[in-house]
């Protein structure tokens, strides 16, 4: 009976570590590689959508998804502590974060609609691009 207590308790603590701790360079180019992980899904999404290819289900859940990722990305970046010399860098990809969550969640909002889809996939492909060089 106690074997499951146990289980949950280590998952749990497992879990409150993540995106937790000082950000240092490796975790930099981690979580800057997670943005462009998220912007570039999001593109093709954008793009599917945008040629009339997702469903409105899909889009919707999936945008809100992504968005809420960015985000809890976003929130950690900005609070948690830095490693000396890459504070400006840290910034810069939690407000990209911010601005990638942003326009995830104007595709959940519009999962239908192909100009605020085929309006959103360049941004996030710059987006992509950004975090990429932030990783490096």
């Amino acid at each position: 009976m106690r074997r499951p207590a146990t289980v949950l308790t280590l998952l749990l603590l497992a879990l409150s570590g993540c995106n937790g701790g000082t950000v240092d360079r490796h975790a930099l180019k981690r979580d800057a590689e997670k943005v462009g992980s998220l912007a570039s899904e999001g593109q093709l999404l954008a793009n599917d959508v945008s040629r009339g290819a997702s469903t409105k289900s899909f889009a919707r859940v999936h945008a809100h998804e992504l968005s809420r990722a960015a985000s809890d990305l976003a929130d950690s970046l900005a609070t948690r502590r830095t490693a000396v010399g890459i504070e400006a860098r840290v910034r810069r990809l939690s407000k990209l974060a911010g601005k990638v969550s942003g326009e995830l969640e104007q595709l959940h909002l519009h999962p239908t609609d192909r100009v605020v889809a085929a309006s959103l996939r360049q941004p996030l492909t710059k987006d992509a691009d950004l975090a990429d060089k932030l990783s490096k």
